[in-house]
């Protein structure tokens, strides 16, 4: 979901060697490791089971003071983990569970968990919520407590996705109406306005024939199809405005 543009991918390993600022009297930075070790843990111990992870970083900076700015590399994380089907849990066929995970040592934003799904036949993502584990990292976080408890809405979270599968699936859409939320969508800031034509050209002519029906899910996939070229931070911003559009169109 979060694998895109302007980021370099990297293995779980490899986030060891990144170095995490010294914390401050008010303010705790959480090592990229530790935030995803921490969320693989405690997703076995609630019975999940990883199918795969993925993992890129982007560098940037603090600002210590106005004017002088000390580069932090790789000091953003995005990441992906998807799940295997949670037993006893309907979910649609060529989709599986999936959260994302953000850390940010240059305080551009804080330790995040996002509940979604995998579409499977085209990789694209599915965000539902996102959990911020805490808005200032402060001294006091219990990283552990706070991760299970963001789990518990990712699971909460899933369970409803295949109801709402399959109210966008029997939304259909007019061609008029697909070029109005189209526009929507870029007024929102799920994507820019020259994207409109492209998202449109994906609707109506989709490189997945199982796509090829007229209806909210397909709207949502042609424009996740081309949000796979904005940077991953571009991307949580640009779901949650999809999300706001299009969702409405079926609650």
């Amino acid at each position: 979901m979060l694998m895109l543009s302007k980021a370099h991918e990297v293995h779980r390993r490899d986030l060891a060697s990144i170095r995490t600022p010294a914390p401050t009297e008010t303010w705790r930075p959480v090592s990229h490791l530790e935030a995803v070790e921490t969320l693989l843990h405690r997703a076995k111990a609630k019975g999940l089971r990883v199918a795969s992870e993925r993992f890129a970083l982007l560098d940037g900076a603090l600002y210590p003071e106005p004017g002088r700015a000390v580069p932090l590399p790789g000091a953003r994380l995005f990441g992906s983990v998807d799940f295997q089907p949670i037993s006893g849990l309907k979910f649609p066929a060529g989709c599986m569970p999936s959260a994302g995970i953000r850390n940010s040592h240059d305080k551009s934003f804080a330790l995040s968990i996002l509940s979604g799904a995998r579409v499977l036949i085209c990789a694209n993502g599915v965000l539902s919520a996102e959990y911020v584990i805490s808005r200032k990292h402060t001294s006091g976080l219990d990283l552990a407590a706070e991760v299970d408890r963001a789990l518990d809405s990712f699971i909460e979270s899933i369970t409803t996705f295949n109801a709402t599968y399959e109210r966008l699936r029997g939304k259909s859409l007019t061609k008029a109406r697909a070029h109005n939320l189209a526009v929507e969508l870029a007024r929102g800031g799920a994507f820019s306005s020259s994207d409109i034509l492209p998202m449109l050209h994906e609707f109506e002519n989709p490189r997945h024939p199982e796509f090829k029906d007229r209806n909210a899910w397909t709207l949502y996939q042609a424009a996740t199809e081309i949000m796979k070229n904005q940077s991953p931070a571009r991307q949580v911003d640009g779901y949650k405005a999809l999300n706001a559009v299009v969702m409405a169109q079926v609650n």
